[in-house]
Order: structure tokens, then sequence, then C-alpha cells
């Protein structure tokens, strides 16, 4: 049941409730100015004003200027109280539609992992070398970067320590395994020196490792390829074999049967207290010393308790010969020690 009341400016729709109002009711109209809202006289009584009969069983409701006078909206239910739910079609229907985008995107996700991973080994290796240049200047001292040699159990010299657990962690982690050793303190006498660990060994991440190759290299030199579509160069990297120093081994520690330190011969890169590299001056002549880095996994050989084997990895490069085709290389300055990274950049 609807009646209007009258007022001055224009008529208002006066609608019945269900439930009682309480409290005093708000009335508001529109008039050529605007919009204009009081509160109603006392229930029962009758407004002067705009000759509206306010009660307990029914309320004036106006709509604001731009809804004036349209209906309410109501939502639409299936049964008495109930809303309408999901059919399992529609749901699975859903479920099919996100397996098809996860299938789409998971590849490219792993793809951003490995990259990752090749990005943290490439800022983590240019960090170590400007330590060892910086520990090499500050303690006036030579500061070698050594690494770990794939299957060093065949090195003679691994006959004097015993079998340890640093060692059993080092054969799951050969080609990603380097430190940083000085092999004289500051203040040591002439003739007595104190070697020491700068860094712990440090392991690459996961999926990055030394490329193989540059454990291979004797006397030969390896050239990669480098391009660079941006500013229309190709540059080859003539990358030399690693020099190679006897330092403690695996740790500073270490004793032998005689308690004396137990030393290897292990490839190093080296840097002098004045900032430069060590094979400087050393032939065949060089510029750069190279840390190529390879993308792939290494799987180490273990018996049923997961103890480590003496027995060569197997490596598997993701792509084939990525260390080569797409190279990522550690540059290091021959005169002034500093790294750079070199890579093809394609436009």
């Amino acid at each position: 049941m609807k009646i209007t009341a009258k007022s001055n400016f224009q008529r208002l729709s006066v609608q019945w409730l269900d439930t009682p109002a309480v409290g005093p009711l708000l009335i508001c109209r529109r008039n050529r100015v605007g919009r204009s809202c009081r509160f109603a006289p006392k229930f029962g009584r009758r407004s002067r004003r705009n000759n509206t009969r306010v009660g307990p069983n029914f309320a004036v409701r106006a709509a604001l200027p731009t809804m004036w006078n349209r209906p309410s909206l109501r939502c639409k239910v299936s049964g008495p109280g109930r809303l309408r739910a999901f059919t399992l079609l529609e749901l699975m229907m859903v479920i099919v539609i996100i397996g098809f985008i996860a299938a789409l995107t998971l590849p490219r996700v792993a793809g951003f992992g490995q990259a990752n991973s090749m990005v943290t080994a490439q800022r983590q290796l240019l960090d170590d070398v400007a330590l060892a240049r910086q520990r090499a200047m500050v303690n006036r001292s030579t500061v070698y970067m050594v690494f770990l040699t794939p299957m060093f159990w065949t090195n003679a010299a691994f006959n004097q320590f015993p079998f340890s657990q640093q060692v059993s962690n080092l054969l799951m982690h050969q080609y990603s395994a380097y430190a940083l050793v000085s092999l004289a303190t500051v203040g040591d006498q002439p003739g007595q020196h104190h070697p020491q660990y700068v860094t712990d060994w440090r392991i690459l991440p996961s999926g990055v490792f030394i490329a193989p190759f540059e454990f291979a290299l004797t006397n030969e030199t390896a050239y990669i390829t480098t391009t660079n579509t941006l500013a229309g160069t190709t540059v080859v990297n003539a990358i030399q074999p690693w020099t190679w120093v006897q330092v403690p081994f695996p740790s500073l520690y270490s004793l032998n049967a005689g308690g004396f330190n137990t030393y290897m011969t292990l490839p190093a890169i080296g840097f002098t207290p004045q900032g430069s590299l060590t094979t400087s001056g050393v032939l065949p002549y060089r510029q750069y010393e190279y840390i190529a880095l390879a993308r792939g996994s290494i799987f180490y050989p273990t018996d049923t308790n997961g103890v480590p084997l003496l027995a060569p990895p197997n490596l598997a490069e993701v792509p084939p010969e990525n260390d080569v085709k797409n190279p990522n290389l550690i540059q290091i300055d021959l005169l002034t020690g500093r790294a750079t990274l070199v890579q093809n950049q394609f436009q």
C-alpha cells in the first residue's frame, strides 16, 4: 500500500515497511535548489510543513536526486532464502582453465629460476674477486683464489691426511667450490710465512658450476667468442690455463700423522699487494684471466647410505655446450685486478 505526501515542491513516495520504525525518521525531499533533509516530528502527529503523517508502522523513504522515483533493486534467489551456487560442471571448467594456464607458465618460471641462479653466481664471483684484491692490498700479501679440482683424491698428497668430514663435503662440490687463501700474514718474518684462509670454501649456487674445460687446459689456449649485436662487434676471448699453487688443504688445521699441515697443489688466480695479478710477465703473455661458468647439473656417485664415493662426477650441461656457445665469463684485468662480466648481448 502506497500513499503520497504532498509538499510545496514535489511529491514524495511513501512506502509501508514490515518492521516498525525506531526513533525519529529522516525525511528528504528535492527542490529547485537541491536536496534538503530533516527529522520527522513525533510519531502519530502530522507535519504542518509538508502535511506528511508519520507513524510507528510506516516510514518515509526518498531516494537521492539521481535515483529519484526509481524502483529498488532486489537480488534473485533460486529458492526461499537461498542464493544460487556453482554447479559441478562450472567448477570443473574453472579447474581445467587453471590447469591450462599453469601448464603454459610453469616452464617459464623454471627457466627464470635457472637464469636467477646464473646471475647470483656471477655476482658472487665478482664480489669475491674484489674481496681478494682488497685483502691483498690491505695486508700487503699475495692472496689466491684457489679452485677445487675434480677428482682431487688422485693427487699424491691426498694420502697424507685422513679422510675427514670436510673432505667428504668437498667431494659433493667438485667443479663448484673455491676459497681465498693468503700464504702470508702481516708481521711475518722473512722466510717464516704463516698461511691463512681468508674465507671458507665457498659453493656456487645450484645449477651453476665452473666450465670443465678450465680444468682441462694445460699448455693450450681456449678461444671463446662473444657477440654484441648492440655495438655490432664480435670479440674472441683467449682463455689461458690457470697457474697452480700449493696451499694448506682442506683447511689450515688439517694435520698429517706427523703433526704437520697437509698441502695440496690447486689451480688459482693470484693477486699481488699492488692489486695486479701474479701472472703479470708470465709466459704465455695474457691480458686477462677468466673464470668460465656453465649451466647444468652435477651428479655425484654415492653408496646406499648416501656417502660420497671416490669416483668422478657426471656432468650434464643444459643446454649442451652452453659454456662455449652461450658463455658467461668473469674477466679479470691483468694490471688492475678488477673483474667484469663478459657475455653475449643481443638486441
